[in-house]
């Protein structure tokens, strides 16, 4: 059994993205240049510490490797043998990047229109006034940095529309806006993990539309009622997933939970099965 979980703004926050929290039920989690800046609450860490007790827990980020590595508190709380990293571009094993996933990565981008290309399009409608810097995270999909309330809405749903004819996708979250080839895909990247460990059983959160494809690859799938695939869907819940009824860094410890009950009905489904199995039967 597997439990797959996006990281920021599902498993851990922002002060800006927590929503109303008391000081001391926050633990940090993240350091960046001497500052703390990202948390988990003391529920949401002993709901994760009980279920990595219990199943195969594997951090899924959009950040890069680099990024990923600043949060100290869940390589040492949970010292997960897998995480994906770069939006499923990269795979580490033990911490270490695995290059045979990185050469399925670069075969699957012969599919893509190139990087190239798709920055000189996104340079048409970009400009200084919404766009503060791009960066090209690990030579994999563009990182863009923005002013959130000044973004041509329209235009980029236009933009949006270009991308998919190209083979690439687009997802806005929080001060970022990020361009990834569709074959940078957290779900393929999760079933790749979960056929090297040889489970059948998959559980999965995220809250982004870069997430959209982790929630597919699993069999109990959940989102928090925040986020971007929570402003796509709205109240129109898809039938792959759920939202939570919570928001904001409850919204951790309630999905945590869920997971949790999810498992604990699989195992009793496979205990019944094999209470009822016929004498003889194997």
């Amino acid at each position: 059994m597997l439990f797959a979980s996006d990281l920021d703004q599902t498993l851990i926050f922002s002060h800006r993205s927590m929503g109303q929290v008391r000081l001391d039920e926050l633990v940090p989690v993240e350091r960046y240049e001497g500052r703390i800046i990202s948390y988990m609450s003391h529920t949401s860490i002993e709901r994760l510490r009980k279920l990595t007790n219990e199943v195969e827990f594997v951090p899924v980020t959009t950040r890069t490797v680099e990024q990923y590595r600043r949060i100290f508190y869940l390589a040492d709380l949970c010292r997960p043998k897998y995480a994906i990293t770069s939006n499923g571009g990269q795979l580490l094993v033990d911490g270490k990047p695995d290059e045979d996933w990185a050469q399925q990565i670069r075969l699957t981008l012969r599919d893509c229109s190139e990087a190239a290309e798709v920055k000189a399009r996104f340079d048409e409608l970009a400009h200084p006034e919404w766009v503060v810097d791009t960066a090209f995270a690990d030579e994999l999909f563009y990182a863009i940095r923005i002013h959130r309330d000044k973004l041509p809405l329209t235009e980029l749903e236009s933009f949006r529309v270009l991308l998919n004819s190209l083979g690439w996708k687009m997802s806005i979250q929080g001060r970022k806006l990020y361009l990834v080839p569709d074959g940078i895909c957290k779900g393929r990247a999760l079933s790749h993990v979960a056929q090297l460990l040889g489970c059948s059983h998959l559980a999965a959160a995220g809250d982004s539309l870069l997430d959209e494809s982790l929630l597919q690859a699993a069999h109990f799938a959940i989102a928090p009622r925040h986020g971007e695939l929570f402003r796509h869907y709205g109240a129109a819940d898809p039938s792959s997933f759920t939202f939570t009824d919570q928001s904001g860094l409850a919204a951790s410890e309630e999905l945590l939970v869920r997971v949790q009950s999810w498992f604990a009905s699989i195992r009793n489904s496979i205990t019944n099965d094999a209470d009822t199995t016929p004498l003889g039967i194997q």
